[in-house]
């Protein structure tokens, strides 16, 4: 049994059906639920592209630079490398996290449009039917309206029929599966790394990686090493930064300079504010799949959840 408001905050983490996995991450189902009714605000980290609905309440999000604005009920991000701020007095969101492979299967344009992109989902061309995902949302909602294993099985067998009458080409399927694998492994330090495990030319692998990845290799490969070593202060908060630092950082500074460009502010005004939401997500996303961050997440991974 799911018990999706406990507290100021909560976010639940499902697994999609097994042949999904390859293309998304996880279904993830949030409620914000503040006592006191004041907006709370956030930051996302940068992460892979999501498509998101709201069932209930209200909220206004961004990617930095951008001021926070009204967002639609069903709205897609694309992938990011910057923070995206959002703020709610209390809502209800299902979301679904897509892989790198899972743009190339299902999407029908380049992820670099969708770079540091929040909008409408109907903006998006893609095979998938976020109006009808959307309607389903609202229905069982109205029966139910934290049944959220009910709407897991919904985006099962929508994505899944997609994924039938449309299947991906293999060999980019394949192209692009190697690409993440090498950009997730922290020996991947350098642009010309990553073209030589997938024995490509970097103009070659510079059009997959906009086309598939949203970015070029090189600020990818940065975000990485950023998320790296984010990811170790997430998993254990009384670390100091500069005993989290990934390998490929030179130093402090170093680091501090990324944590700017990715967040807009320095590492301990970061850490200075409160994350109500997503603090908590991260120890239940810690709990289901074992890492706090999604563009960690390697496409096929096994995915544990929580009853």
């Amino acid at each position: 049994m799911h018990a999706l408001v406990s507290g100021v905050a909560n976010t639940i983490f499902l697994p999609p059906a097994e042949a999904l996995r390859p293309y998304l991450s996880t279904y993830y189902f949030t409620a914000i639920a503040p006592s006191d009714g004041d907006e709370l605000y956030d930051l996302l980290n940068p992460e892979w592209a999501s498509v998101r609905f709201r069932w209930t309440g209200e909220m206004r999000g961004s990617v930095q630079p951008d001021a926070l604005h009204d967002i639609a009920p069903a709205h897609f991000v694309g992938p990011t490398t910057r923070a995206g701020p959002f703020a709610s007095r209390g809502a209800r969101v299902a979301s679904i996290g897509f892989l790198p492979r899972g743009w190339n299967a299902f999407m029908r344009e380049s992820a670099h449009g969708w770079a540091n992109r929040v909008d409408a989902a109907s903006a998006l061309a893609t095979i998938i039917d976020f109006g009808a995902m959307a309607n389903a949302i609202d229905t069982i909602a109205a029966q139910s309206v934290d049944d959220v294993a009910s709407m897991a099985a919904c985006f099962d067998n929508i994505l899944l029929a997609a994924l039938d009458a449309h299947p991906p080409s293999t060999t980019e399927d394949a192209r692009i599966a190697a690409a993440h694998k090498a950009l997730i492994d922290p020996a991947t330090a350098s642009v010309r790394d990553l073209a030589d495990a997938l024995q490509i030319s970097e103009r070659q692998l510079h059009r997959l990686s906009v086309r598939a990845f949203g970015f070029a290799p090189k600020p990818l490969l940065r975000r990485q090493r950023f998320l790296r070593t984010l990811d170790v202060i997430m998993r254990d908060g009384a670390r100091n930064w500069s005993s989290a630092l990934d390998g490929q950082y030179y130093d402090q500074s170093h680091f501090n300079r990324d944590f700017r460009a990715f967040f807009g502010m320095t590492p301990e005004q970061y850490r200075q504010m409160p994350h109500p939401v997503i603090a908590a997500a991260a120890a239940a996303r810690i709990r289901a799949l074992g890492a706090p961050l999604q563009a960690l997440h390697l496409s096929g991974e096994p995915i544990a959840h929580d009853d």
